[in-house]
């Protein structure tokens, strides 16, 4: 149940902080604020440095490295809370690794099952658009029955 969970927890959050309308505000004003630094550098024919918008502007844009990051987090508290909360000190080297590989290891889920899960959005939109396309291009109107010509009544 966990994994299920963990799974679509993930693409969830990937797909909204991506494409979410709510989100839309946020990712143009980094964009903005991207390009505007972006110039900046070419203006001064300066090589580019590491910038906080630049990044995020790429991690906005891409459904893989977002997916890694959602993952990451859903994996903190869905697949190893319960190793992850107990306080770290007197850990042995080798639990401490376990638990780090476990969390790299659900960005690493994430990474592969947020692009997935977009595809199969984006597939499922798309089909539907078509279904409802193709039924109105090929929708003709019904002729009119003519009208019996003994005015209705049988013989």
């Amino acid at each position: 149940m966990a994994l299920v969970l963990f799974s679509l927890a993930t693409i969830g959050m990937t797909l909204i902080l991506v494409h979410g309308t709510i989100f839309e505000g946020v990712r143009a004003f980094v964009a903005a604020e991207s390009h505007r630094i972006r110039r900046r550098w070419e203006k001064k024919g300066q090589p580019p440095r590491f910038s906080l918008f630049v990044t995020f502007n790429k991690l906005l844009s891409c459904t893989q490295c977002m997916g890694f990051w959602c993952g990451l987090f859903c994996g903190l508290f869905l697949i190893s809370h319960e190793s992850v909360w107990i306080p770290w000190s007197g850990l042995s080297l080798r639990v401490v690794l376990n638990r780090i590989l476990m969390l790299f290891c659900c960005g690493a889920a994430g990474s592969f099952l947020a692009p997935l899960g977009n595809t199969l959005c984006d597939l499922i939109f798309f089909t539907k658009e078509l279904s409802i396309q193709k039924l109105t291009q090929n929708h003709q109107p019904i002729p009119d029955e003519p009208a019996p010509e003994n005015g209705g009544e049988e013989e």
